[in-house]
């Protein structure tokens, strides 16, 4: 591509000199000149030059006003002072006026690398004008608020979304003015993320608070930044930006309260169930047992005295007294189901082998149990809670398991009691632990986690299904914060 060049020169001697000495560096130069009583304008519109070299005596002018008259006119393009003058004055005076550069025509080599440099400096003033207009442009339209900052978290530039998420403006966020915005509980851990993002050279990530000055409101923001670094990897700032998320924080701040109030209300109604079944088993069987005992020792008495009794007698007697017998067997029963005394008794090891050796009698499943937690001491709200899944899971392998043997193991690790229910069935899919209608699952984990605990099932097809429930031993209940 050639290179045209303007030049504004009244001697014809320079003209020629400068001709060939262009000629010399490149071919590739086109040159008009002109002299100061020709119009620049129209010179410019004719010839539509890259760079215009100027001597600003030609023109009867200082440098500065020189350069100043070819800017009017060109305000775009690349200029060069070329002057058999050199003063240090003249050079500072033109330059400070926007010349491109200043060439004493004692060194005319230095011509055509000038041009070229001039002509690219120019290329990228222009390339960097264009993108800050852009910039600038996507930054006032745009409805995310954006920042540039420094390494050291200084705050260089802003756009007026970021001013109306925060309520600062543009020179109250420069240097570390957001820094005193952001909540006094969020400050030093968005400092820590930044520091840690900054050595390591990664991404900016975090939600925190602010506090609007005019009306100290909170104000949720996520903000994101990617780094900028130099060539040897080093990160110099970021750009980033910041949106306003106190809707839906808030809202998460509501569900969270919300599943903590259910939460809450469900342990108090496991709590009551769990009392009101301890009440009416100890009812049952202090009161009624001991009612139904004594009525079939009268029965026996009564036998014993009405002897003579014809046979049909004596047989209505043997009658009640089976009655009675198959009576007291079931309100026993009925009294272990709703609280087994064996639980309060002896604990939950012992609870859980009885129950499992019920499970095989009523069942035909096999039930194979270990413990080694004998020495370990568990509070009554805990043993309630691991009998209880405990039996739904049971529950869940006769209705659905279709196994032939069922495995439990109870063991401590560190603070926490786990529970294993492991069977060899079916094994349960990933869609019917997920079903809202997997209603025992959700008990199960509710119960584990009042105390911070947590419930994990596994399924793998034709092999089996796994129950892991793991409790701390000690923990504030969610239920009381």
């Amino acid at each position: 591509m050639s290179v045209k060049v303007l030049l504004i020169e009244n001697n014809p001697q320079e003209i020629e000199l400068f001709t060939n000495e262009l000629n010399k560096f490149d071919s590739g130069f086109l040159l008009h000149s002109i002299n100061t009583k020709q119009d620049i304008s129209a010179a410019l519109a004719e010839v539509q030059p890259h760079v215009i070299v100027c001597d600003f005596l030609a023109l009867d002018l200082s440098p500065s006003n020189a350069v100043q008259k070819i800017l009017d006119a060109a305000p775009n393009l690349p200029i060069i002072v070329y002057s058999e003058k050199l003063d240090e004055e003249m050079v500072v005076d033109s330059l400070k006026s926007g010349a491109s550069d200043y060439i004493f025509k004692q060194h005319p080599a230095r011509l055509g690398p000038a041009i070229l440099k001039a002509i690219e400096r120019q290329r990228v003033e222009e390339e960097l004008r264009q993108s800050r207009e852009r910039f600038n442009t996507l930054a006032k339209v745009s409805t995310v608020g954006i920042y540039l900052a420094t390494a050291d978290g200084f705050y260089l530039y802003v756009n007026d979304r970021w001013s109306n998420i925060t309520g600062l403006s543009s020179a109250q966020a420069m240097g570390e003015g957001f820094l005193e915005t952001i909540h006094s509980h969020d400050r030093r851990r968005i400092q820590t993320q930044w520091r840690k993002a900054v050595e390591q050279g990664t991404s900016f990530y975090a939600e925190y608070r602010i506090i609007l000055k005019n009306s100290d409101d909170e104000v949720w923001v996520l903000s994101q930044a990617l780094p900028e670094k130099m060539e040897d990897g080093s990160v110099i700032g970021y750009v980033g930006t910041i949106t306003d998320i106190t809707e839906r924080m808030n809202s998460e701040i509501q569900i969270d309260q919300s599943r903590k109030q259910l939460r809450a209300l469900t342990v108090r109604l496991q709590t009551v169930r769990e009392e009101e079944r301890t009440f009416i088993a100890r009812e049952i069987h202090d009161d009624l047992g001991q009612a139904l005992t004594g009525l079939r020792m009268d029965l026996v008495w009564l036998n014993k005295q009405t002897i003579k009794l014809d046979e049909s007698a004596q047989k209505r007697l043997r009658s009640m007294m089976e009655l009675i017998d198959t009576t007291i067997h079931k309100v026993r029963k009925i009294a272990t189901d709703l609280r087994p005394g064996i639980l309060d008794d002896l604990g939950l090891a012992a609870a859980i082998e009885w129950q499992g050796k019920d499970f095989h009698e009523r069942t035909g499943i096999n039930f194979a149990f270990q413990s080694s937690i004998d020495d370990v001491e568990i509070d009554e709200k805990r043993t309630t809670a691991f009998f209880r899944i405990f039996q739904e899971s049971l529950t869940n392998v006769v209705r659905h398991a279709k196994a032939k043997n069922v495995s439990i193991h109870l063991r401590q690790e560190g603070n926490n009691i786990l529970l294993t229910v492991q069977d060899d069935g079916k094994g349960i899919s990933q869609h019917e632990i997920n079903n809202p209608r997997s209603v025992g699952f959700l008990g199960m984990r509710e119960r584990a986690a009042v105390f911070g605990g947590e419930v994990s099932v596994i399924g793998i097809p034709s092999k089996g299904t796994t129950v892991l429930v793991k409790i701390p031993l000690s923990s504030d209940l969610s239920s009381t914060s």
